[in-house]
């Protein structure tokens, strides 16, 4: 029997002493590191001519090896790690003869995987866990990666096997893009899978791509980028209902012999079988169809396949989201042997999406790797002949920030020395990051300004992640008056998270000892919404510690701008909170009289389309 295996060559070893000096990647220290450009463990510069080599039964020739080589050149000349660890290798896979210790099943799934196209590629892969060596460079500390990778041929990550019907002379799969049809997707992926504009990237509309959410091929999630010649439909076919069952009548019985079933049940699986069959004569030339969940058939599939639970390629008529079953056309598959990629495969992973490094490899991705380049170089050569690869952006690249002249309220409480803090984003250009805060990360998105339809000024769109201010002098003052307006999207689902909006004392950077914490949600069909207001001074005792429910009047989610202002105050001990000019909550004895505020962060946990709040007009007055 066979096996599919992947042999990386691992091009860097890192051999220094390393001292745990820089581990935390997840807390306060995660900042320190996160606008470092602390690049590659090595640059890669192949100056001698690549050499071929036979990896079990499949044969790589000197061109296939050069191309990996390229591949990995051209990924670091598009991307310089930030935040991140890079490492680079290329590789193969091949084919060799299970030893006598591999189980049946196992020789049997992988014999099943033995017709999957010739592969080669390279990749780069990002640590993000890392402490420093005893030379103070940067070392990975733990193997987690992100990963980039350009693949001639790619098939087995891009796709789920529909291992019962393949062998070792036909592979078949589906291919999971959602692109036209997004039910299958939800909240969460619909976002992920717009990301920065990728769904309709002017780098890549040419081309196949297609986001795959986390779970489908493993953990990660993927954005993947397919090109072939004239960018037509890929070498790929698809199955009909007839061809499924003529080839699972022909690996009932390999099955059976490898994972054996009672002869009862394989009996009931060969009956099972028939009926099927005949079930489906009358689609025999459709198209066979599954969703994701069905890919992974089995022996019992066959055998529970009795009246009323065959409905094996009835999906269609129900809810779920299903997939063609495809192979390879055999002209293609034997042509992925020659020097000519068959389809060229790029592919990133986002598994920590919520995180600035992750975010700018796949920015760098789209925006600097040269694609057009990478299609020509192989589908049309005489266009880039004689001509060497160039990013269609440098990887230093810096976008230029532009600062607007504020507004007259802007300038104003500028120059009112009882005002501790404004703003209204007046600054930023809309469609920017707010100038001045710091965007933790969710889903890969950050917040931007915007303008709403019958308001005045800039707003900044809240949608699933928090911001803080990055110039607000702290600590704040000891009595103070602070006000925010807010603005709930039209049809804001009743139910979703809400705004939380905290002042709090650290320690560390997001390390808080004591804080207040008030959240609001808006109602629906114009009732009033919810305010939910949190504290936490412990010390010294007698101070407000707990949690309290209030409504929030007049929030609701049934007008254009669900508009309202908050206020709280805070003079010695006493705290008040406000919803536009009704007092909602007072305490007299909430905070110690002297205690001063260093930190202030809005944070959102929705992602869904309505469920999106703005805010503006942040005022701190010192009382």
């Amino acid at each position: 029997m066979k096996k599919i295996i992947l042999i990386i060559l691992v091009a860097v070893s890192i051999t220094s002493q390393a001292q745990p000096v820089y581990v935390d990647r997840i807390g306060f220290k995660l900042e320190s590191i996160a606008d470092i450009d602390i690049g590659w463990m090595k640059i890669y510069k192949h100056t001698t001519s690549a050499k071929g080599k036979t990896l079990g039964n499949r044969i790589y020739s000197d061109k296939q090896i050069g191309y990996t080589q390229q591949f990995v050149e051209w990924m670091q000349q598009s991307y310089l790690p930030k935040g991140c660890l890079g490492d680079a290798g290329y590789y193969q896979n091949y084919i060799y003869k299970f030893s006598s210790t591999n189980s049946l099943l196992g020789n049997a799934i992988n014999e099943h995987s033995a017709a999957l196209p010739h592969l080669y590629g390279a990749y780069s892969k990002m640590y993000m866990f890392l402490k420093k060596d005893a030379q103070g460079k940067f070392v990975p500390q733990a193997s987690y990666s992100e990963y980039w990778r350009i693949e001639a041929n790619q098939l087995q990550y891009i796709s789920l096997p529909v291992s019962f019907i393949s062998s070792a002379e036909e592979y078949y799969f589906v291919l999971p893009d959602f692109t036209s049809n997004l039910k299958g997707y939800n909240a969460d992926d619909k976002a992920a899978s717009n990301l920065l504009g990728f769904a309709n990237h002017k780098n890549i509309e040419g081309y196949k791509h297609f986001y795959i959410p986390p779970k489908t091929i493993d953990d990660n999630p993927y954005y993947v980028v397919i090109m072939t010649k004239d960018n037509k439909e890929l070498p790929f076919e698809k199955i009909t209902i007839g061809e499924f069952f003529t080839e699972a009548e022909k690996q009932l019985p390999v099955w059976q012999k490898v994972n054996p079933t009672s002869p009862e049940n394989f009996a009931r699986a060969q009956k099972n079988l028939v009926r099927l069959k005949e079930k489906y004569k009358n689609k025999w030339n459709d198209i066979a169809e599954l969703k994701l969940s069905g890919t992974d058939i089995g022996l019992y599939n066959f055998v529970n396949a009795t009246e009323g639970y065959d409905d094996m390629f009835d999906n269609k008529e129900r809810v779920h989201t299903t997939f063609p079953i495809l192979k390879v056309r055999k002209a293609a598959l034997d042509l992925c042997k020659t020097d000519q990629p068959q389809w060229l495969v790029i592919r990133w992973t986002m598994g920590m999406a919520n995180q600035a490094y992750n975010l700018h490899l796949h920015e760098s991705v789209m925006n600097n790797f040269n694609f057009k380049y990478a299609y020509d170089y192989f589908f049309d050569p005489e266009k880039v002949k004689g001509q060497p690869y160039k990013p269609i952006r440098s990887p230093d690249y810096k976008e230029t920030v532009l600062v607007n002249e504020g507004s007259e309220a802007t300038k104003k409480n500028t120059t009112d020395k009882n005002i501790h803090f404004f703003e209204d984003f007046s600054t930023t250009t809309v469609g920017k990051k707010p100038i001045g805060w710091q965007s933790t990360l969710a889903l890969g998105t950050t917040t931007v300004i915007t303008k709403l339809d019958g308001l005045d000024g800039n707003w900044a769109m809240m949608a699933n992640y928090m911001i803080k201010p990055t110039q607000l002098k702290t600590p704040l003052p000891q009595n103070f008056t602070l006000s925010y307006e807010i603005v709930a999207a039209q049809n804001f689902t009743w139910g979703a998270r809400g705004l939380i909006f905290r002042l709090s004392k650290e320690v560390s950077a997001g390390n808080a000892e004591s804080y207040l914490e008030l959240k609001l949600r808006p109602g629906f069909d114009g009732r009033d919404g919810e305010t939910t207001l949190e504290t936490k001074f412990p010390s010294p005792p007698g101070y407000s510690n707990g949690t309290k429910w209030y409504a929030a009047p007049g929030f609701s989610n049934n007008q254009k701008n669900n508009h309202i202002t908050v206020t709280i105050k805070k003079k010695d001990e006493k705290l008040q909170v406000f919803i536009d000019k009704t007092k909602i909550a007072e305490y007299e004895k909430a905070i110690p009289a002297d205690h001063l505020f260093n930190a202030m962060s809005f944070t959102s946990g929705n992602s869904g389309e309505n469920d999106k709040f703005y805010i503006s007009n942040i005022k701190i007055t010192k009382d």
